[in-house]
C-alpha cells in the first residue's frame, strides 16, 4: 500500500516537474504587438507610454490569456505589414481588409471598430447634403482610402494633403469647401485644435471595418483574440472603453438644459384620447436641440412618439450626429425609452446618450448599448 501511495507521489511530482516548464513558458510569452504611433485615437505614444483605443482594447482581449504584450509603436506602417507577414512580430493594430490583405495575413471574425467615413464642412458653407458637395473643392489625405473612395465619388475638385490635420485647416482656412474622411479621427482632430465651426455634412458615405491582423501561423492566438472581443462585447467592457475614448462626457449643466428644453414643449402635445402627454429632445454633435411632443391617432399604431418627432425634426435640418437624447413624462419626470425608441436611437450609432432620472432632479447619462435590453436598477425601469 505504502508502494502504491509513493509511486503515485512520484508520478504527481513527475507531472509537475514536466508540465511546470511549459506552464511558465506559456506564462512568459510576450505576443509582439505593432501599432502606429501617431494613429490618435486609436494608437499612439504618450508620456511614452502606449494607449489609445486599440491599445487599450488589445490589452483588455489578452486578459487572464497569460500571455503578455511586447507593445511595438511603429513609425513605417510598411515595415510593420512586412514583419507581421514574416512572423518578426504576432499582431498588428488598425488594418483594413483587401483581398491581397487577406492572402498574406489573417483576421478575427470580430472588427475593433467601424470607420463611417463621412464629409466635414465649415458651418458657413451653408451645406445641408451630400449632393451640394459636387463641383466644390474637398481636401483628403494623399494615397488614402479617402482619396481613392473621392475618386469614385466624382465631381469635386481634390486637394491633397500628408495628414488629417493639415487637410481640415485647409477647410478651417477656406482653402477647400470640405473634408473627406473617418469621422472618429477628424472628431478627435476637431477637438485638439478647438476647430468649433466644422461639422459633419449629411449621412456615411462608406463604413468601413477595422481589424487586429495578425501572422498566417497564429490561427490560435487569432481565435483567442476574437474570443477576447466577443466577450468584452457581452459584458460591457467594450461600451465602456469606446465610450472613453469616442464620446464626450455631457455636464450636469448639459443634461438639464436638454430636459429643460423638452420640458418647454409638453403644452404641444397632441393626446385628446389618453391625456398622456409626452415630450422629449434630443441634441447634436453640432450643440443643436431639437424637440418633440407625441401625437396621438385614434386608429391603434398610427400615433408617433415625442421622441420620433424630435428626431424627424433634426433629419429634416440635415443633423444626423445625434449625441444624447431624453423624454419626459407629462409630470416632467423622466422616462426611460421603449424598445421602439432604442432601435431608433441605435441607428445613430453606439455612441448616442440617454439621460435618466434615478432622484428627482439629479441626471444620468446612459450609453445606449448599456439600455440594450433593460438592465436590472436602471432608474425608471418599469416594474413587472
Amino acid at each position: 500500500m505504502r508502494r502504491t501511495i509513493s509511486a503515485a507521489v512520484a508520478a504527481i511530482v513527475l507531472a509537475v516537474a514536466v508540465l511546470a516548464p511549459a506552464a511558465a513558458r506559456a506564462a512568459d510569452r510576450k505576443v509582439a504587438f505593432a501599432f502606429d504611433r501617431k494613429f490618435i485615437p486609436f494608437s499612439y505614444v504618450r508620456n511614452q507610454e502606449p494607449t489609445g483605443f486599440e491599445v487599450e482594447l488589445f490589452t483588455a482581449v489578452l486578459e487572464g490569456s497569460g500571455l503578455g504584450i511586447d507593445y511595438m509603436p511603429m513609425n513605417d506602417w510598411e515595415r510593420a505589414q512586412a514583419e507581421l507577414s514574416g512572423g518578426v512580430i504576432q499582431v498588428a493594430a488598425g488594418m483594413t481588409k483587401t483581398p491581397l490583405r487577406e492572402k498574406v495575413f489573417i483576421f478575427p471574425e470580430t472588427p475593433t471598430m467601424t470607420l463611417d467615413l463621412k464629409f466635414f464642412a465649415n458651418r458657413i458653407s451653408n451645406l445641408t447634403h451630400i449632393g451640394e458637395i459636387r463641383g466644390q473643392t474637398v481636401a483628403t489625405i494623399r494615397d488614402s482610402l479617402y482619396q481613392r473612395l473621392l475618386q469614385e465619388f466624382g465631381g469635386v475638385k481634390i486637394l491633397l494633403f500628408d495628414s488629417g490635420e493639415a487637410a481640415l485647416g485647409a477647410v478651417q482656412a477656406g482653402d477647400a469647401v470640405a473634408y473627406f474622411g473617418a469621422d472618429k479621427i477628424a472628431r478627435d482632430i476637431m477637438a485638439r485644435k478647438n476647430m468649433k465651426n466644422l461639422e459633419v455634412i449629411g449621412s456615411t458615405v462608406r463604413s468601413v471595418p477595422v481589424y487586429y491582423a495578425l501572422y498566417k501561423g497564429e490561427t490560435g492566438l487569432r481565435d483567442l483574440v476574437d474570443r477576447g472581443l466577443k466577450r468584452l462585447m457581452a459584458n460591457g467592457e467594450y461600451d465602456r472603453i469606446y465610450r472613453k475614448w469616442f464620446v464626450p462626457e455631457m455636464s450636469t449643466a448639459d443634461m438639464a438644459r436638454l430636459v429643460a428644453e423638452a420640458k418647454k414643449v409638453l403644452p404641444l402635445a397632441y393626446a385628446p384620447h389618453s391625456g398622456i402627454s409626452e415630450a422629449a429632445a434630443v441634441i447634436t454633435r453640432s450643440g443643436t436641440i431639437f424637440t418633440g411632443a407625441n401625437i396621438e391617432n385614434a386608429a391603434a399604431g398610427m400615433g408617433t412618439g415625442a421622441l420620433q418627432v424630435a428626431l424627424a425634426k433634426a433629419v429634416s435640418a440635415g443633423q444626423l450626429q445625434i449625441y444624447a437624447a431624453v423624454k419626459v413624462s407629462s409630470t416632467g419626470l423622466v422616462l426611460p425609452p421603449t424598445a421602439v425608441e432604442r432601435q431608433l436611437l441605435w441607428e445613430y450609432g453606439r455612441g448616442v446618450l440617454v439621460l435618466l432620472e434615478p432622484n428627482r432632479g439629479e441626471y444620468e447619462a446612459w450609453s445606449l448599448p448599456s439600455l440594450l435590453p433593460f438592465p436590472d436598477g436602471m432608474p425608471g425601469m418599469p416594474k413587472s
